[in-house]
């Protein structure tokens, strides 16, 4: 078995044992800490792609790792072309299109997409690179999603980042205040043992689509602090303007466009 066939087999059998223990109700909408880093996570997606002068109309959108498909669902929402996802895991793909009959989701490794070269206008994955220990793997993802991305499109990568000194250090501090204030979490008996992840450094993240033009933010209210959303959306709101506050990198890299061929 290679090393390649090794990191496949973990993943999946990580990605059963979740899925088989159930969703967590943090990671669930009725949890205003949740509600909160969705929310901010999109709207500085929207930000960007507008920065970027990239025009969801007419963008045909791929997500690797794309799970059920609900983040897809939801840049047809915003306005996309056509999305389309690819997942690991079968069960996740069928519960996806019989939730999502308007995306095309394919079960298969994102190591090997199943897709023509220059097919797509955007590329994205969110937790997926980092999900991935095995570094010669990860490369061959990121070199994939380029490998499908057409000229002048765009790779959109979310990811969690090495945790800067401030934020195990506010983590800390803010421990008795979410306690005084009685900010906590319910006992949650589906919360699952942490999944193995490599967090991503800025310098990896451009190594991995080094013939790119990089345009990045810090985004993501750490959750230990979004739940202040819970007593106050205004409190978390100026939180997350705190830079090491911040938990994940949401990166564009867009690929060059072709020259332009002379006329005879």
């Amino acid at each position: 078995m290679t090393s390649h066939d090794q990191e496949t087999f973990r993943i999946h059998a990580e990605y059963f044992r979740r899925d088989a223990e159930g969703l967590s109700q943090i990671y669930h909408y009725m949890n205003p800490a949740f509600m909160f880093h969705m929310q901010e996570r999109e709207r500085v997606i929207l930000d960007m792609l507008r920065e970027e002068h990239s025009d969801l109309s007419k963008c045909t959108v791929l997500e690797v790792g794309c799970g059920t498909g609900h983040i897809l669902q939801r840049f047809l929402e915003f306005g996309a072309r056509a999305a389309t996802g690819i997942d690991l895991m079968e069960a996740r793909i069928e519960i996806g299109r019989k939730t999502y009959p308007n995306l095309r989701l394919d079960q298969g490794n994102a190591a090997q997409l199943p897709y023509a070269n220059d097919s797509f206008d955007l590329v994205m994955q969110f937790m997926c690179l980092s999900s991935v220990l095995d570094p010669i793997m990860r490369q061959t993802i990121a070199a994939e999603m380029w490998r499908v991305l057409r000229p002048g499109g765009a790779i959109l990568s979310y990811d969690l980042r090495p945790l800067p000194v401030l934020l195990r250090l506010s983590r800390h501090l803010a421990r008795p205040v979410i306690w005084l204030t009685r900010i906590r979490q319910r006992r949650d008996p589906a919360q699952q043992p942490p999944t193995p992840i490599k967090l991503l450094s800025m310098e990896e993240i451009k190594s991995l689509f080094r013939n790119g033009q990089c345009h990045y933010r810090t985004v993501s209210l750490d959750l230990h602090f979004a739940k202040f959303a819970k007593k106050s959306y205004l409190l978390a709101s100026l939180l997350s303007n705190v830079p090491w506050l911040r938990t994940h990198y949401l990166v564009i890299i867009r690929k060059p466009k072709l020259p332009m061929r002379n006329e005879p």
